[in-house]
């Protein structure tokens, strides 16, 4: 039998690289997104009575209910992406992060929660295209 060694350095304080969290975060909100697509799909499949199945950006179903699945899918997808998502995000991280602000205007500490205030309540203005165009799509799902 084999002894597998494994060396731990336990004086090693490491700390999280703030740079790859960062850089982390649009693509797993959007990852996320895409998984609640998904999660919405299925939930909706299954109480119009479809064999589905999906893993990852594939969605499977029987030949004869692909029409409906197609259906499904889109309004799932205009539902979740109509709701204020970047509004909510905004809301939520700044009373998460920036609820308990101290108001002495001098504290360096002020001027970085309030630098943070304004990055995180500087929510991007919606397009004007209208999202129910995704139903009747080309490209949209096949």
């Amino acid at each position: 039998m084999q002894h597998i060694s494994l060396q731990i350095n336990h004086d090693a304080k490491q700390r999280p690289d703030t740079v790859k969290q960062k850089n982390a975060f649009p693509p797993n909100f959007i990852h996320s997104l895409d998984s609640t697509h998904m999660m919405l799909t299925s939930l909706h499949c299954y109480s119009a009575g479809l064999t589905f199945v999906s893993v990852h950006d594939c969605f499977w179903t029987h030949a004869l209910t692909v029409d409906t699945m197609n259906k499904i899918c889109r309004e799932q997808f205009v539902n979740l992406h109509s709701q204020p998502i970047l509004q909510e995000l905004s809301n939520f991280l700044l009373l998460k992060y920036c609820s308990t602000v101290q108001t002495q205007a001098k504290n360096k500490k002020y001027q970085e929660y309030k630098r943070l205030m304004l990055l995180l309540a500087k929510v991007p203005q919606t397009g004007d295209f209208d999202l129910q165009r995704v139903k009747e799509s080309t490209y949209f799902f096949s």
